[in-house]
């Protein structure tokens, strides 16, 4: 993490705190797919809408893993 802030400030000359927050508020999912069984058996995915803390958890796993 560390080395990933000194390389955005020496490429970006801003504050790197605020590219970070940027970058986690773009990425970060509003609605989610939960799988579903319906009354015969099978099963479908539904849209679900994902709360704020959930989003942001998501959002930083997917930065780190991209990283």
């Amino acid at each position: 993490l560390y080395r990933a802030v000194k390389k955005i400030q020496q490429k970006t000359e801003t504050n790197p705190l605020l590219v970070l927050r940027q970058a986690i508020r773009r990425v970060t999912p509003n609605i989610g797919v939960k799988t579903r069984r319906n009354k015969k058996g099978s099963t479908r995915k539904v849209p679900i809408e994902i709360g704020s803390k959930q989003g942001r958890a998501l959002a930083i796993r997917w930065l780190l893993e991209a990283s």
